[in-house]
């Protein structure tokens, strides 16, 4: 049924559905292209300046402040320094740093993302490029064939999430590193510059990972009653999680933005281009 506006016209009343054959073809009038390209230009932004900081420039990863530690969120956790395994003695070869040991998780974890299958369908694949806009004729011929060969890889993401856990775990260890200071100018706890640039990622990294579908479904996706005290639980934080689960998109983008912000602040301080100063010292 159609809604009437003042004056009895009908809204969608003799307007065409866009149903033009052809990649990127369609009636739309508004700049529907807009967010894919956006979209695409952040993802291989992020890419490349990831591939550079992994294998050309890897030199400065973390600064000292007062007898503090500021890490790159590229390179954290620094499994290089962590006695477990023997990493810390490893004569590893030169091409090798924390990241490239590291980085599979949150790189697994966003890859399979449900979030990000719907950006890189879209910008890479344009399947489809954008709602009532045609797809090229290939993906037409194949057809949707579910999440199998090269997808398949996506069904990991719950075993991913997991593992991003820890990680988060990690940062806010981290982040404690930034805060307690043992110099002649300071000694004891406070913090600077790079505790808010390393708690800030580490929160929207946190909002990210629990605003995740998948962990919405653990939480109580899988029940369809809230009746005993245990399924009352777990349905309020599956309210919770819903909640924050309708800026999933939000977190993802943020949260990777901060990742290289605060890599760029790390590298400026490790270079001596800018300074960190400590603001509050106990």
């Amino acid at each position: 049924m159609f809604r009437k506006e003042q004056g009895g016209k009908r809204i969608g009343e003799g307007i065409k559905l866009p149903v033009l054959n052809g990649l990127g073809r369609t009636n739309r009038i508004d700049n529907w292209w807009s967010q894919p390209v956006a979209m695409g230009i952040g993802l291989n932004a992020a890419l490349i300046y990831t591939f550079w900081r992994l294998f050309f420039y890897d030199a400065e990863i973390s600064y000292a402040l007062h007898g503090s530690t500021v890490m790159s969120p590229i390179f954290s956790p620094n499994v290089l320094e962590w006695d477990l395994f023997g990493l810390s003695s490893w004569d590893h070869p030169q091409w090798v740093n924390a990241a490239i040991l590291v980085l599979w998780i949150p790189f697994g974890f966003r890859g399979t993302c449900y979030y990000m299958r719907r950006v890189y369908y879209r910008t890479f694949f344009a399947s489809p490029t954008a709602c009532w806009v045609d797809e090229p004729d290939i993906n037409k011929a194949i057809g949707y064939r579910g999440e199998r060969r090269m997808f398949l890889f996506n069904n990991l993401h719950r075993y991913f999430l997991y593992a991003a856990m820890i990680i988060i775990l990690i940062k806010w260890w981290d982040v404690t590193h930034t805060m307690h200071f043992h110099s002649s100018a300071h000694d004891g706890y406070g913090f600077s510059i790079g505790t808010f640039v390393m708690g800030i990622e580490a929160f929207l990294l946190t909002m990210y990972v629990t605003s995740c579908h998948a962990l919405r479904h653990l939480a109580g996706g899988m029940l369809d009653r809230w009746t005993s005290k245990i399924s009352r639980v777990r349905g309020l934080i599956f309210g919770k999680i819903s909640i924050a689960n309708r800026s999933h998109g939000f977190w993802f983008w943020t949260s990777l933005t901060f990742v290289f912000l605060g890599d760029i602040w790390v590298l400026l301080v490790a270079e001596g281009r800018i300074s960190d100063v400590v603001l509050l010292s106990i």
